[in-house]
């Protein structure tokens, strides 16, 4: 019985930890959601310096955040 509680204690505990994340896909609209929330990285995008692959939002503390994927060439 305890085994089972602790089972679902943990099941319960790795639900509520997802993330669900939107990719967004417009082009234009992933370059203005940079240039607004991560102003350095865009500033290192426009110089050639970092490619970004992904843009996403997800949703932490009830607000909507933005997310990115980038790496340095």
């Amino acid at each position: 019985m305890k085994r089972l509680i602790l089972s679902l204690l943990f099941i319960a505990m790795l639900t509520s930890c997802s993330v669900t994340r939107t990719y967004i896909r417009d082009y234009g609209k992933q370059i203005e959601l940079v240039k607004t929330n991560f102003p350095e990285i865009y500033d290192l995008y426009r110089r050639g310096s970092v490619i970004i692959d992904d843009v996403y939002t997800y949703e932490k503390d009830g607000k909507e955040r933005v997310g990115i994927h980038y790496h340095y060439r």
